[in-house]
């Protein structure tokens, strides 16, 4: 008994000066560890604001340019870069494509009502000289427009237009 008095009394009256390496070394191993996943996301932010950035400056050419083209009646191509704008370069492209409403209205299950409608027999008989096998077709203009950075970032707008009946 005597033996765990003396060991009380010796551990209660020892006067604790500092940190054991041991504490120290777990403090350290801590703070590195939140600092190391404060940075990478950090940097994974400003990574994902420039891509936003790009982005954003892509869809705005790209606007521009579909607002230039779309004042041309033939079907067109071409590619460049922006002037004052390095890193961006754009293709556009304006085809003719041809509609089938028939098509259209048979794959939603609405085939054989839209073929007898009045605008099925308006088309058919505006259309009677093209070679469309259902007579319910229309010609549109189609603009694509894709503005491309980064070799291998891309962004694309397309924008269509009738042609008349």
């Amino acid at each position: 008994m005597k033996i765990f008095a003396a060991l009380h009394s010796y551990f209660r009256l020892k006067v604790r000066r500092g940190f054991t390496l041991i504490e120290v070394l777990m403090a350290m191993v801590l703070t590195a560890s939140l600092t190391g996943l404060l940075i990478s996301s950090v940097v994974n932010a400003m990574s994902m604001r420039q891509k936003a950035l790009s982005l954003n400056r892509a869809i705005t050419l790209a606007k521009k340019k579909m607002h230039e083209i779309k004042s041309f009646n033939k079907t067109d191509s071409g590619q460049g870069d922006f002037k004052g704008i390095p890193g961006y370069r754009f293709e556009y492209s304006i085809r003719e494509e041809e509609l089938d409403l028939q098509k259209i209205a048979d794959e939603l299950g609405a085939g054989k009502e839209a073929s007898q409608s009045a605008a099925a027999k308006y088309f058919k008989e505006h259309n009677a000289g093209t070679k469309s096998a259902t007579g319910l077709t229309f010609k549109l203009l189609h603009f694509h427009v894709e503005v491309r950075w980064n070799e291998k970032d891309a962004y694309a707008l397309d924008y269509y237009r009738g042609m008349g009946i």
